[in-house]
Parts: C-alpha cells; sequence; structure tokens
C-alpha cells in the first residue's frame, strides 16, 4: 500500500467532485477516505501483540462518522476533554474503551470518568490527590500515571513534549523518589503512560522514551516488587512520524512494534498490556484538500494565488510554515492535472485577513490560473480538527467515497445561515 493517496485517485475524485453538487455549492472541499483510514487500522493491529489495546486520538479528526468507523474496526478511542467523551459515548463506544488523557480535568470531569468506569491517565500528583478522594473500593477505572521519560525535544517544537520542560506530566528525573511513592501508597494505580511527541520525534526517540521509562520502572521494582504485579499495562502514546512528502518513505509500523515488544523483554516487563493512541499515523495521508483558485496576483514576487482555506483551516501551517510542509497539485477547471511543464514560484493565500494568512510559501509550482484549482495533500487530520471561525468564513464539506466509488457526505459544509446561528449561540 501506498503511503500517501495516488495522484491518479486524486485526479479521479476531483473530477467527480466538479461534476457534482457539492462544487456548485463550496469553493472548497475536504476529501476523507475511510478506506486508507481501516487499512492503517489493520496495519497497526496486525503489527502488535494481539493483546494490545489501540485507541485512536479524537483530537486528529473528531468526525462523528470516522468515529463511528472505528468503533466498527474494533478500536478504541482516546479523549482530551469532555467534548470528545462526548462524541465517543455518541459513536457507540463503551465508557471502557474512552480513555481519558485531558491535563486539566476537573474534579466534576473525574467524577464521571470514575463514575462511568473510564480509563484515566493522571497527568499530575494534583490530579492524583484527587482522584484518591474521589474515588469508591468498587471503582472500575483503570488508572494510570503519566510520565516526562525527558528524553529531548524534536525537530518541532511545539509537538515535542519530553523535554526537560514539558506541561505535560510528572518529570520522570527530578521526580523519581515521588513517583514511587506514588505507586507505593496508591495499589490502585496500575499503569504508567508516557508519550514523546508527534511528528518531528524520530522512531529512535520514541523508542529512546519508552525504554527510559522501563529502566526506572525495572529500579523501582528492585525497591519495591510488588510493583511487578501491581502495574498491568504501559501506555505509549502515539506520535509515529509520517510522510508528507512524496518522495520521502515514513517508518515502519511493524519495525516499531517489533522493537518496542523487544524493550518489554529486555527490562523483563512482559506481561504489561501495551496501548497505543496513534493520531496523526490514521488520519494525515487519508485526505486531501481541493480549493478554487479566485485569483492570481502575477506582479508580485512570487506570484500570489488566492484561495478559499488559509489559516482557518491549517493553523499550523501558517503559523509555523518552516515546521509543516504540505505537497501541491494544480488541477484545470475540467479536474485534470497540469504537468510541470511551465511553471512559476507561487504563495498559496488564503482569504483571511491578517499578513500571515499564506499556507504555501515560495513553491515552484504548473502555472496557475484564476479558476483552476489545488491539491493540498495529506489533510486528513490536524486540519479541519482545528478549524476557526475567524472572520466567520464558512467550513467546507468534508465528503468520502462509497462501495460503488460514488461521493457520500460525511459532513456537510457550513451555510451563512449556520455561521449567524454559531455566534447567536443557537447552534
Amino acid at each position: 500500500m501506498p503511503h500517501q493517496i495516488t495522484e491518479e485517485k486524486i485526479a479521479q475524485l476531483t473530477q467527480k467532485w466538479l461534476q457534482s453538487r457539492f462544487s456548485e455549492e463550496h469553493l472548497a472541499c475536504q476529501f476523507y477516505l475511510t478506506e486508507s483510514l481501516s487499512e492503517r487500522l489493520h496495519r497497526v493491529a496486525d503489527a502488535f501483540p494481539a493483546n494490545s489495546l489501540h485507541t485512536v486520538a479524537i483530537k486528529a479528526n473528531p468526525l462523528l462518522p470516522v468515529l463511528k468507523h472505528v468503533r466498527k474496526q474494533g478500536f478504541s478511542v482516546e479523549a482530551a476533554s469532555m467534548g470528545e467523551i462526548h462524541l465517543a459515548l455518541e459513536a457507540g463506544f463503551p465508557e471502557k474503551q474512552i480513555i481519558f488523557d485531558s491535563p486539566v480535568k476537573t474534579e466534576v470531569e473525574l467524577a464521571f470518568a470514575l463514575h462511568n468506569g473510564l480509563p484515566i491517565n493522571v497527568d499530575n500528583f494534583h490530579e492524583l490527590e484527587r482522584i484518591a478522594a474521589i474515588r469508591q473500593n468498587a471503582c472500575q477505572s483503570n488508572i494510570g500515571l503519566r510520565v516526562n521519560p525527558q528524553v529531548g525535544a524534536g525537530s518541532i517544537s511545539t509537538t515535542s513534549v519530553a523535554d526537560s520542560y514539558s506541561k505535560f506530566a510528572i518529570p520522570i528525573k527530578e521526580q523519581n523518589e515521588q513517583l514511587l511513592r506514588a505507586f507505593r501508597q496508591h495499589p490502585w494505580l496500575c499503569g504508567v503512560h508516557l508519550h514523546t511527541g508527534s511528528q518531528g520525534c524520530s522512531i529512535n526517540q520514541l523508542l529512546q522514551g519508552i525504554d527510559t521509562v522501563l529502566n526506572y520502572l525495572s529500579q523501582w521494582r528492585r525497591i519495591f516488587p510488588e510493583l511487578h504485579n501491581q502495574l498491568r499495562f504501559i501506555d505509549i502514546g502515539g506520535g509515529l512520524p509520517v510522510s508528507y512528502h512524496f518522495d520521502e518513505t515514513p517508518p515502519n509500523m511493524k519495525e516499531y512494534a517489533s522493537r518496542v515488544v523487544q524493550l518489554l523483554e529486555k527490562h523483563q516487563w512482559h506481561h504489561l498490556q501495551l496501548i497505543t493512541e496513534f493520531g496523526r499515523y490514521y488520519h494525515v495521508n487519508s485526505g486531501f484538500t481541493i480549493s478554487k483558485v479566485e485569483y492570481v496576483k502575477t506582479y508580485t514576487q512570487p506570484q500570489t494565488a488566492m484561495i478559499h482555506l488559509g489559516a482557518d483551516y491549517f493553523v499550523r501551517e501558517c503559523l509555523n510554515p518552516e515546521s509543516w510542509y504540505h505537497e501541491v497539485s494544480v488541477f484545470d477547471n475540467q479536474g485534470f492535472q497540469k504537468p510541470p511543464i511551465h511553471s512559476a514560484t507561487y504563495n498559496l493565500a488564503g482569504p483571511l485577513c491578517f499578513a500571515g494568512d499564506i499556507v504555501v510559501r515560495n513553491r515552484e509550482l504548473p502555472y496557475i490560473n484564476p479558476n483552476d484549482y489545488v491539491v493540498i495533500h495529506d489533510t486528513g487530520g490536524y486540519t479541519f480538527a482545528m478549524y476557526s471561525h475567524y472572520i466567520s468564513r464558512q467550513m467546507p464539506p468534508i465528503l468520502d467515497v462509497d462501495q460503488n466509488g460514488e461521493l457520500k457526505l460525511l459532513r456537510p459544509g457550513e451555510t451563512a445561515a449556520q455561521t449567524v446561528l454559531f455566534w447567536e449561540g443557537k447552534w
């Protein structure tokens, strides 16, 4: 399986969209292929031990039809807020299949999770004290403690969470004794959670984070032998990087899983159940975005193609362009891809009212004309999930294809009337 949706497939779907009513109603659209998601889910399930628990990070793609698809494939989910918990419940997930990971859980939220048996990863000692005060002896929630392995930042600082300082988790080096004391004092703590980062962190750095935590667990076990049986799982988070480039091969999931298992064996923690929380891996390469080109400013250098999505859709790309790259293809108004025979240097600029609203900068692309279409590749995660209503633009429709190859809606595009209701608080 190619790691990205092929350009041939994208061309077929672009032409279908242009011939459909959807292109008449909206000037941009998002494609998300659940077929691609299924292939990635199965790839993860096949790579890890059979007793592993695989969750999908809701934050990467919170579409309800997608969550329902995840549930039907036998996977669980990771929720970072009460809103995401309710999305998961609405999608039909049993409470025990919703891992609650927010770093800012309130007492009310913790009481809800404990009462309903949701697994919880505790972010800090204060939260641990709250849980100890709230939980009952009959509590059915599996509870783990999140630690920061402190193995350093990756190449993208904003998505790295295992440097010496992180807003997340408990630093394992400075709080070594306190962490051991927490496990001794709370025998219902049955797991440990870590997450090194997402994109920009190499496979070796992710493995180093796991190795570091397992090494500390082994040290604690020598002091407190009961810890061996007390711990039942290790949640290794997500973070395996994906490729946003046509010519770049991403890390191999099977190799990663094999090396994780080797670390469990090395440290003699064979009995621990592995839990994963991938999001980007499942979603990013499963989608792409199309926008009509409204104008081309040929009198600027680089030339500027004005499109209908910007920082409202591509927040990270616009605010941190050095770290977030997307391949771009250009299509004419009939949906035929333009070859790079004649090219120029372009910025792709969005419709928002600030200067940083540029999605792609200084890119050599085939000649772009008004009424052409640009396809921005690998946008199935962390794009529409982060949508902003700044200047009250309407979110575009999100489309999939059914078993017959026909277009189907995952989410309709917003109307101007719905935007008014949003700001009026009547949605």
